[in-house]
């Protein structure tokens, strides 16, 4: 996975988004919009603001299917913003930095 975004697996999914503010970017291989949210991400991911406050994860679903299924994902690229556990945002489709920028910052108020 890209720089700043750390590949999480169905088993340890519970475990890496249980406490403070998680991104889960559900993805599959071979989805466009699913490239370019993983830029999008990894801009994010490597700034100042959300670098050390906000831990990026990604869980492909194609691979790891078991979680996507119990949470209801039915496309890609799904990204899901957690805070302490529970699910606070989520983001259906490619959308631009800006969106995401806000929805982040939101959530870390």
């Amino acid at each position: 996975m890209t720089s700043g975004i750390k590949a999480i697996r169905d088993e340890s999914y519970a475990t890496e988004t249980k406490t403070g503010v998680v991104v889960v970017d559900f993805r599959s291989d071979f989805c466009p919009g699913c490239t370019t949210m993983d830029h999008i991400l990894t801009q994010l991911a490597q700034t100042e603001q959300f670098g050390s406050q906000v831990k990026f994860t990604s869980l492909t679903v194609n691979r790891q299917p078991q979680v996507a299924r119990l949470i209801g994902v039915q496309s890609t690229p799904t990204m899901l913003i957690k805070k302490d556990g529970q699910i606070v945002d989520a983001v259906i489709g490619t959308r631009s930095l800006g969106e995401i920028r806000a929805k982040l910052a939101r959530h870390l108020a």
